[in-house]
């Protein structure tokens, strides 16, 4: 009689062993299995929050230590009305800047999602009529605003987190000279359209005012924003987001009067996988062309370490779930297969008198377990399936309990832009509202993996005891 119908025999024979084993097995089974689960949610989560919020850093001057830091004393002198002092402000800026080539290079670092740069000019443009401000300003800059100078309006950052939003015409692109998007706001303000022009003319020195060259830009595109500033915050004109009007580097250097350089002092550079930020700025400064003697690099990945503390606290907790569970199923098996094997002796002398080998033997026990884990794993899918995303969220719920009370506030700061812009967007972060939590194919199959692994040391540590005796030693205590 062949090992598997012996086995088959004593499965159907032995009814409540069969049934306590089975027991036994589905509830170790279920929790392997919930564990695997949630961490595969728990994972998928992480995945999702990285993607969601990506990671960002700046690169900037080094003011403290680049050699191309010019630092010009402006004539001005401010006296001190109380003691008669009088004292000069200055200007710093860096003769080094990034050119559109660098950016382009940077975007095509992998992992690079976004390298957004601009140059601010505060101008006034002929005959355009502003959305007034919420303070007062300083009579010179009435009728100012912000002219933001880019390389491309797709990949600038108030567009790139949905604070603004192209709703009519094209996005300035690096190949564009002369043109601009304004909001739809200010171009109804002004009965414009796409296609008109807007006049504003070059910096004088001399004047120390915009009353050089005449320079049109033609408005190519029009954006609107998700929100405005609500009642009692205060702006000034030139800094209201419908005042906004983007235009390309080149004209944004003619504006200058041509006395900057071609390009940007500072990027702000997205990137797809927060956990890429190391490598990415590695390999960023490896790019040829850029002097990294001119500038640094600061990262900002708090948003996402916020976000992601409550679910890497989940995983370490799962995983030492997981582990404490595989352990002490191992050990309560081994025990319960070991005190059935020693009632088992009459049986195992009877089998080595007729000369199956030892080795057949214990085939047979591991094949009995086997036929019942299988179904038991199998039939965990489903009771697995009812308690794991209980399970799943409760442990998300104390894992966040133990997070500081403010990171409460990471779901503002998810779409966060830099200070003076408008914030609009706040994305629901995976954790809102739980994980979802589902036991898939892949999960059952890692079951009926470490399960058989678990069922062969238990049953191998069950019958070291009994195998190691002589056949003489198993008669003796059968008589």
């Amino acid at each position: 009689m062949s090992i598997f119908k012996r086995a088959f025999l004593y499965v159907t024979r032995k009814r409540w062993k069969t049934l306590l084993l089975f027991a036994i097995l589905i509830i170790m089974a279920t929790f392997v299995l919930t564990g695997l689960s949630i961490w595969k949610a728990s994972e998928a989560a992480q995945l999702d929050l990285r993607q969601s919020l990506g990671g960002k850093f700046d690169i900037f001057p080094d003011w403290d230590n680049s050699p191309y830091i010019v630092k010009e004393i402006v004539k001005d002198e401010i006296a001190d009305e109380e003691t008669g002092k009088t004292s000069s402000s200055y200007i710093m800026y860096s003769t080094v800047q990034f050119t559109p080539e660098n950016i382009a290079a940077i975007k095509g670092v992998p992992g690079v999602k976004y390298c957004s740069a601009r140059q601010d000019n505060l101008l006034p443009f002929d005959g355009l009529s502003l959305f007034p401000g919420t303070i007062s300003t300083d009579a010179k800059y009435q009728g100012y605003t912000k002219a933001l100078g880019v390389c491309s309006t797709e990949d600038d950052e108030l567009f790139t987190t949905g604070t603004l939003k192209l709703t009519e015409g094209q996005h300035i692109s690096a190949d564009d000279i002369h043109a601009a998007i304004i909001s739809q706001d200010l171009a109804e303000r002004n009965e414009l359209k796409i296609g008109d022009y807007l006049t504003a003319h070059s910096y004088r020195v001399e004047d120390q005012g915009f009353t050089g060259q005449e320079i049109k830009v033609q408005i190519i595109g029009l954006f609107t924003p998700n929100a405005v500033e609500q009642f009692g915050e205060t702006v000034t004109t030139y800094d209201k987001i419908q005042n906004r009007v983007f235009v390309d580097l080149q004209t944004s250097k003619e504006f200058d009067g041509g006395e900057i350089n071609y390009g940007f002092s500072a990027l702000h550079v997205t990137i797809d996988d927060p956990q890429d930020m190391a490598r990415v700025v590695s390999e960023i400064k490896t790019l040829p062309g850029i002097d990294w003697k001119a500038f640094t690099a600061e990262a900002d990945n708090e948003t996402y370490e916020s976000a992601a503390a409550p679910l890497a606290t989940l995983n370490e907790l799962i995983v030492t779930l997981l582990l404490v569970i595989i352990v002490v199923s191992a050990i309560i098996l081994a025990l319960i297969l070991t005190l059935w094997t020693k009632t088992r002796i009459h049986e195992i002398g009877v089998f080595l008198s007729v000369g199956i080998r030892k080795s057949a033997i214990i085939g047979q026990y591991l094949i009995e377990v086997l036929l019942i884990a299988v179904l038991a794993f199998g039939l965990s899918y489903f009771t697995s399936n009812a308690i794991a995303g209980q399970i799943g969220n409760h442990l998300l719920e104390q894992s966040m309990q133990t997070e500081p009370e403010d990171d409460n506030d990471v779901v503002s700061a998810a779409a966060g832009i830099d200070a003076g812009e408008i914030n609009l967007i706040q994305k629901p972060l995976p954790t809102e509202n739980g994980i979802p939590v589902s036991v898939g194919l892949d999960n059952l199959a890692q079951l009926y993996l470490i399960g058989i692994a678990i069922i062969i040391v238990a049953v191998s540590t069950s019958s070291i005891t009994v195998m190691r005796m002589k056949p003489r030693e198993i008669l003796s205590k059968m008589s």
